[in-house]
């Protein structure tokens, strides 16, 4: 197997019995270190109190309180080197709003603000449940000989929904998958046009789904104006959103927010070409689980294919480390909302935050913690009558379980 992108391989799970967080943080700002060290006393307090109620034998929710404090701590903790590596891309306003919010947390509010990031930052990158993709046109459209013609078919579709979301995404991305260059197969079954295609490029013919950077579901049944909205749902999408515009996406957001003329349903913006990539149906389920990244360049639209496991990546064709996005379909606009629109790639702060999650939950072991959660939640039909359960039911009832509709 060829060299890929790993993230750092921890020689250990991680151990709630001692501190793992860097005693000596990666960065010289001020600032930052004050923070951090705060960071670094908050795990330390949340390991003596986990290794204490373990030797008194306490029942089993204080001790996953305790354990929840250790992982919120190291979320929070990890988070300063992540935001920091991704400062050529999102700036520094993400990191220095971090160190804020840490310096004004007082007591335990710290594992407060470490299960905020997990619930509405990571959780905002990550789906647990991938959706039946549509078909890439309608049934009843006839096959179609020329290339063109397909473009100019896809540009055409004004509609704001998944569908036509991946017909775009696919007439942008020369319905290739971007990570391995694998061809879309219904469109090659489908169409002449594209099996023309795949004779010129020697593709492989897999099936090539629309991958959502930002979570769809988070945006289902919200509406721009919910300044105080009052479902758990809409809740979420606020505090989601609320990190994003602290972190200076504002601009962003207000794409993700955008409401279409007849989708009333939802804020039909997160199906904005920014916020879509055309990835095969493995790397799709490895990108919604946290296990692969876009890590951006300092080239424009460039990004290291990073893989959290190296088993992973095992077994893909036409596998890249690295990959330059370019619009396919570059001289054709689309009509959206109103005005033209280039088909625009994939958002770079969008995919660095995205990145950043992917460090920050493998480091702290957020990763395999909401891993186990989903597989509980799968396999507990019945809550324990002792309370053994209770982590598991605030857990479940938590933003923390998120699905696609």
């Amino acid at each position: 197997m060829a060299d890929i992108n790993l993230l750092p391989q921890l020689d250990a799970p991680h151990p709630l019995t001692k501190t793992i967080l860097p005693q000596s943080p990666p960065f010289s700002v001020p600032s930052l270190i004050i923070a951090y060290r705060t960071v670094l006393a908050a795990e330390t307090e949340a390991v003596k109190r986990y290794n204490q109620r373990q030797l008194e034998g306490a029942p089993k929710p204080l001790k996953d309180l305790a354990a929840n404090n250790i992982l919120a701590s190291r979320v929070v903790g990890f988070l300063f080197p992540a935001l920091q590596n991704m400062c050529h891309t999102l700036g520094d306003t993400p990191v220095t709003r971090l160190a804020t919010e840490v310096d004004s947390a007082q007591g335990d509010a710290l594992y407060d603000l470490g299960r905020k990031y997990i619930d509405h930052l990571i959780c905002s990158f990550r789906t647990t449940t991938a959706p039946l993709k549509p078909p890439s046109s309608h049934p009843s459209r006839p096959s179609i000989d020329q290339l063109d013609d397909m473009l100019n078919d896809a540009i055409q579709d004004s509609a704001t929904e998944h569908r036509s979301a991946r017909t775009r995404a696919l007439a942008r991305d020369r319905y290739h998958c971007m990570v391995t260059n694998s061809i879309d197969a219904n469109s090659f079954y489908k169409h002449k046009a594209i099996k023309q295609l795949q004779a010129e490029t020697g593709a492989a013919v897999r099936t090539v789904q629309t991958c959502h950077i930002f979570n769809e579901s988070i945006l289902q049944n919200t509406q721009p104006d919910d300044e105080f909205p009052q479902q758990a749902g809409r809740q979420n999408a606020s505090a989601a959103l609320g990190i994003l515009k602290m972190f200076g996406l504002e601009d962003i957001v207000d794409r993700l927010m955008t409401i279409g003329q007849d989708d009333v349903a939802s804020a039909s913006g997160v199906h904005d070409l920014l916020n879509i990539l055309s990835l095969i149906t493995d790397i799709h389920a490895a990108f919604d689980h946290l296990k692969i990244a876009f890590e951006p360049t300092d080239e424009p639209h460039t990004y290291d294919i990073v893989f959290a496991h190296p088993e992973a990546a095992i077994g893909f064709f036409g596998l890249k480390k690295r990959i330059t996005l370019t619009n396919f379909a570059t001289r054709r606009r689309f009509k959206q909302a109103g005005g033209l629109l280039e088909l625009p790639l994939p958002e770079p702060r969008l995919l660095a935050l995205h990145a950043v999650c992917v460090r920050v939950a493998h480091m702290s072991g957020a990763a395999q913690a909401l891993d186990d959660l989903d597989r509980d939640v799968e396999d507990t039909l019945v809550l324990a009558r002792d309370g053994a359960s209770a982590n598991l039911l605030d857990m479940k009832l938590s933003p923390l379980v998120q699905t696609v509709a």
